[in-house]
């Protein structure tokens, strides 16, 4: 898939700007904040995410200074909004943190807004910042943890060629308990022969 970059920028410097056919993956902004609450204080939507629930549009402004600084000083990760081209509002985000530099790899996370799923806007912009950061990082492997009822998101990863590597039990701890989480991964010679399809 051929992305590409409306802004040039290191993965130091200035945000990384991407365009995809539908959509611009944008820096997430002061601005963002409602539309981020909307989304992450969905407790439904977030049941499988790791967190729980935003409870309210500061915990959100708060999350996006703390995207902000992964970007400063050592940088650990991007976070981008997805914003479909003549839309104003974010309808999601997704992003690379977790930067190991020595192992060189990373975890990948993404959420999107109910009213715009199954449409592949989620897989349209995954591969773009995955080609990002195989590119940019130097990244040899990109990891993702996703809850085993989470079907949609096992099923996406699967479609950009993650492989499954096994269960790690009671990894995470949202909403009151301890949760299992499937370990995954996507290394640099599997997108690019996945990406060639």
């Amino acid at each position: 898939m051929a992305v590409s970059q409306c802004e040039e920028a290191s993965p130091m410097s200035d945000f990384p700007i991407l365009e995809t056919p539908r959509l611009v993956l944008r820096e997430i902004v002061a601005s963002d904040a409602p539309a981020l609450h909307a989304i992450q204080g969905d407790a439904e939507l977030m049941r499988w995410f790791g967190s729980d629930p935003l409870a309210d549009e500061a915990a959100a402004s708060a999350l996006i200074e703390m995207f902000a600084g992964w970007r400063k000083g050592v940088m650990t990760g991007t976070r981008w909004a997805l914003q479909p081209k003549g839309e104003s509002e974010l309808i999601g985000t997704c992003g690379l943190f977790g930067w190991h530099r020595a192992w060189r790899k990373c975890l990948v996370g993404y959420e999107l807004a109910p009213a715009w799923h199954g449409r592949g806007y989620m897989r349209e912009a995954l591969r773009a910042i995955l080609s990002w950061g195989f590119d940019h990082m130097a990244l040899n492997r990109v990891e993702a943890l996703i809850h085993p009822m989470n079907l949609p998101s096992l099923k996406l990863a699967a479609s950009l060629g993650f492989v499954q590597e096994g269960l790690l039990r009671e990894v995470g701890y949202w909403g009151g308990r301890h949760h299992d989480m499937l370990q995954l991964s996507l290394l640099r010679r599997e997108h690019l022969a996945h990406d060639l399809r």
